[in-house]
């Protein structure tokens, strides 16, 4: 199933119709997949794709053989709140397991998608941003307030 979302992919099929695609074939997300232990499903149980999930998949190392890890951070050990660790920072571990795509696959995916990525544009530029703060925000960021 991999093997034919990148291809797809790779072939001009945007992310949307492959999605359609695959819930009309009635092919389990990879939640459904976890849960039920089957690839296709006639039963028409509601584990549906979307577009996010493809997307996810289509940046994804670990199918051309890769391992990546410390993509997250936890703040302290008091907060549970993570952060993401910049790409430089991120642990790049090659060939550590059998390649389901095709590096020259993958490649060629990533620059599609680079170049399909939208760019986010602010719609508004408002004219005291960064100058007026509520009382609670002021006095959580006074140092830094102070400091600009």
């Amino acid at each position: 199933m991999v093997r034919k979302i990148f291809d797809m992919y790779v072939n001009g099929t945007g992310s949307k119709l492959i999605v359609e695609y695959l819930n009309i074939n009635h092919y389990l997300s990879p939640s459904g997949y976890r849960k039920t232990g089957i690839v296709q499903n006639e039963n028409k149980i509601n584990y549906f794709w979307n577009a996010t999930t493809i997307c996810d998949m289509l940046k994804n190392e670990v199918y051309i053989g890769n391992t990546v890890q410390n993509k997250v951070s936890v703040v302290s050990y008091k907060v549970k709140k993570l952060r993401k660790v910049e790409k430089e920072r991120h642990i790049r571990v090659e060939n550590t397991h059998e390649a389901i795509i095709d590096k020259g696959i993958f490649e060629k995916a990533q620059v599609i998608h680079k170049e399909r990525a939208k760019k986010v544009v602010k719609q508004y530029d408002y004219l005291l941003r960064g100058m007026i703060y509520c009382k609670h925000c002021w006095l959580a960021n006074a140092d830094c307030i102070k400091s600009k």
